[in-house]
């Protein structure tokens, strides 16, 4: 070994000293969501229904009482009215080329799943087309049963469908109702096609509730005597209207009257035998005594109450499913669900000639194994050729044989969270399910289940999408389909379960990546760590699992040193050695009343913290953490995001939700001088994310209609990339080193964008003189231990290897540069 080559040694391992090294580990194998959780001895992750309606709509509300229903309903309507946001062209909107959807589409590596089902309308002669509607993905055809999907409303004015309906005699006419009564967004109208769902109109005249909002809908049934008519036919639908329940359209739903005001309706179903009678179950109705089931017998015009459900208390009564079947024309079959503990509180048969009801034994049904949450999922269906086999599902799904005496757990393998159960019109041996993981049949009657969700992009992805640099790994957390992890195959891997959140992954080893679920469930905070194949950890210890925190917690990784992570609660929390412990940097960064919702470390100075809160305020802290100061000029709404500068400390980027202020601002001097507004023409929407493209001189924002772009930084927006569909944009990622935008949507999955060659910089040449020396490779130590003077940008220049992050290798490369040695395969000393 040559003196020189020694020198060199003795300084790799004087520099790397105090950064350490990762070694390398074995590809995390492919592993089912709940699999993951059993294997992790964490137990089954629970849904919080109420935490998560809560959280969407608190950012949204702040600082008022009232939820902004109509205002989110017209978020469409609103877009299309501002003509100036779709006069791109190459100067004012760089990114010309069009979205690419990378699913997750379905394709898992052990089973398929997706998102949540609202709604499911099989094909009515075999070898037609059927739909399904989804929470917030929009409608979706297939002419394969089930084999392939093809969206059909991306466009449209909501892609939240919450019930849907076939003409029964024209099957091209076809009913989507938006707005989904199953906990998701209220709707803009009833959209109707004749053609078979290429084309749609929307009706909403009527569908107006005490806020103003278009309601949402359970249930939507088309008359059979008047169908057939895109412009005469009755319809009749359940609404979660508290003032109007059941709805009714006698122009194919161009406009509609309520005719049953005792409260929200859950359900509705046709007489099988009496043509124009109807049956309907009803929701949390305004008064204990109106709760149950009615009954019409001229198409849906006037309804009477059917005689109280025997044995329980009115009070106690939610939400109730009514079911009919062709072989027994003479009942109604009632599921109740229990407002106190939310799971079921009895199933009752109504016979039509002694005008009672029999309460069935249900042996067999527990509420641990049923689920407490019967006002987010509650089924019930009948056989329509043996009344005897019931079906009945909510959490978990079960059946009976013999009536309604006992029954049996069905579909375990199923994912979770029941919301629709039909049957096949041309086989009652063929049943059709949509849970929260997606569309799933059963061509036996529901001893076998197979899942029919390949094609279907409609994952509901919350923010903290994070993208390796190379673009090796993407991951992101979702609505009750834990994390979902990308690795460039149609197939997508699952990691933890329950409500995904916040993602991480190590730039210097891929394996190695980060994910939580909704905050405490059950009191512990679900933060974890997974490292090669087995090896899934909670890392957690020092958090307060009692402290005030959002439903989806941030979690980000530093940019320059992966074992050193941040947590948000109402305070931040840190930590140094990969989530061994956690210690919390100060106290309450809020308003008082809020938590943290985002956090931005500085690539160029990581000492640099920007924190944004819910209760309004965004703060920054220029010594890691230690002390903060709070931005002045923005207004009183939810933070959402506050996104750091890639090269300048003193420049990030704010956006705020809700409605009636700007969305859009951005701070030069680090909120020295409070912030100034740069939202321009952008359209009156809660803004999720904004983010910095120095390349392109672009700054783009995602908001809960779609994704917007500036290049005169924020004095006009238009709209784009194109082929995004009107979709809630909770996150937006870039990874200039491969030229790639990520989007997180919140329904239809994640999309990318290419955006090609970056300009170019000499690499390993840190401090710009011209040259890589080791004065070079001090800066990129420095950068990895936190002490980078904040004057001193240290990306792209420092990334040696160009793999879009600044690691121990960098250090390595411009040290070998700087001496002689040979750097082969490396771009330290090109310029890229």
């Amino acid at each position: 070994m040559t003196l020189r080559q020694m020198r060199f040694l003795s300084i790799v391992c004087a520099v790397l000293a105090p950064i350490g090294v990762a070694r390398s580990q074995r590809p995390t194998p492919p592993r089912d969501a709940h699999q993951v959780e059993r294997a992790s001895g964490t137990g089954e992750i629970k849904e919080d229904v109420e935490g998560r309606d809560e959280w969407f709509w608190a950012q949204r509300t702040y600082p008022f009482s009232e939820r902004p229903y109509e205002k989110m309903a017209n978020l469409y309507s609103a877009l299309r009215a501002r003509p100036s946001l779709f006069a791109a062209s190459s100067a004012t909107a760089p990114l010309t080329g069009s979205w690419r959807p990378i699913g997750p589409n379905g394709l898992w590596v052990f089973l398929l799943e997706t998102g949540r089902i609202a709604a499911i309308v099989p094909a009515l002669k075999p070898g037609g087309p059927m739909y399904v509607g989804t929470a917030s993905g929009g409608v979706w055809r297939s002419k394969d049963n089930g084999a392939t999907w093809t969206p059909l409303t991306d466009h449209e004015c909501m892609l939240t469908t919450g019930a849907m309906a076939l003409d029964p005699v024209d099957p091209n006419i076809v009913f989507a109702a938006t707005g989904e009564g199953n906990g998701g967004l209220n709707g803009c109208g009833v959209l109707r096609s004749g053609d078979g769902g290429n084309s749609w109109t929307t009706g909403s005249t009527g569908l107006r509730s005490t806020n103003g909002a278009s309601g949402s809908f359970l249930s939507l049934v088309v008359d059979p005597a008047t169908a057939g008519s895109v412009s005469s036919s009755i319809l009749i639908g359940a609404t979660r209207f508290s003032n109007a329940g059941i709805v009714r359209s006698v122009n194919s739903g161009a406009s509609w009257t309520p005719v049953l005001n005792t409260g929200p309706a859950s359900s509705i179903v046709a007489h099988p035998t009496k043509a124009g009678t109807y049956y309907a179950g009803n929701r949390a109705a305004t008064s204990a005594a109106a709760r149950g089931v009615y009954k019409s017998t001229d198409v849906g015009l006037t309804w009477t109450q059917l005689p109280a459900f025997p044995g329980i208390d009115a009070n106690s009564i939610d939400r109730v499913e009514v079911a009919v079947s062709k072989a027994a024309p003479g009942s109604v079959w009632a599921l109740v669900g229990d407002r106190s503990s939310g799971s079921f509180l009895g199933l009752f048969k109504f016979d039509e000639a002694a005008n009672g009801w029999t309460q069935l034994a249900s042996a067999g049904i527990t509420t641990a194994v049923f689920g407490g949450q019967e006002a987010y999922d509650l089924v019930l269906a009948v056989d329509p050729i043996d009344p005897r086999r019931i079906y009945v599902a909510g959490v978990r799904a079960f059946r009976s044989l013999d009536g309604g005496a006992t029954f049996q757990l069905m579909a375990p393998d199923v994912h979770v969270d029941w919301h629709v159960l039909v049957f096949d019109p041309n086989d009652p041996t063929v049943l059709w399910a949509g849970t929260d993981g997606g569309v799933y049949t059963s061509t036996d009657g529901g001893n076998s289940w197979s899942s029919r969700s390949a094609g279907l992009s409609i994952t509901q992805f919350y923010p903290g999408v994070s993208v390796h640099p190379l673009g090796t790994r993407i991951s992101g957390g979702s609505q009750d389909n834990g994390t979902h992890v990308f690795t460039g195959t149609p197939f997508w891997d699952a990691f933890l379960g329950g409500d995904g959140g916040y993602t991480a992954i190590n730039y210097a080893n891929p394996n190695v990546q980060w994910a939580e679920t909704q905050w405490s469930v059950g009191g512990v905070v679900n933060l974890f760590r997974q490292d090669g194949v087995l090896t899934q950890q909670r890392r957690s210890s020092g958090i307060s699992s009692s402290d005030r925190a959002q439903f989806i917690p941030p979690l980000v990784m530093d940019p320059v040193n992966p074992s050193k992570l941040y947590f948000g609660t109402f305070r931040l929390y840190q930590t140094v050695n990969e989530g061994l412990s956690w210690t919390a940097l100060g106290g309450d960064l809020t308003a008082g009343s809020g938590a943290i919702t985002s956090i931005s470390v500085s690539p160029a100075d990581t000492m640099t913290i920007y924190v944004g809160t819910s209760d309004g305020r965004a703060l920054v802290s220029r010594d890691g953490g230690v002390t903060f100061t709070a931005a002045t000029g923005l207004p009183a709404r939810s933070v959402t995001r506050v996104t750091a500068h890639p090269t300048d400390p003193l420049r990030a980027l704010i956006t705020v939700s809700g409605f009636g202020s700007s969305h859009v601002f951005e701070t030069t001097n680090a909120f020295a001088s409070g912030v100034h507004d740069i939202n321009g023409n952008l359209t009156d929407a809660p803004a999720n994310v904004a983010i910095y493209m120095p390349s392109l001189g672009a700054i783009v924002a995602g908001t809960d209609v779609g994704v917007f772009q500036s290049v005169d930084n924020g004095i006009t927006w238009t709209v784009g990339p194109t082929g995004m569909p009107n979709v809630i944009i909770y996150d937006l990622v870039y990874q200039p080193a491969i030229g790639l935008l990520v989007a997180g949507t919140y329904g239809r999955g994640m999309f990318a964008y290419d955006v090609g060659a970056q300009t170019a910089t000499l690499r390993g040449d840190v401090n710009g003189d011209g040259k890589i020396d080791a004065a070079d490779a001090l800066l990129i130590q420095q950068a990895l231990v936190g002490s980078l003077p904040s004057s001193t940008s240290i990306y792209p220049r420092g990334d040696a290897n160009c793999n879009g992050s600044i690691d121990a290798a960098d250090v390595v490369l411009v040290l070998r540069a700087a001496v002689g040695l040979p750097t082969t395969g490396a771009c330290v000393g090109t310029s890229r």
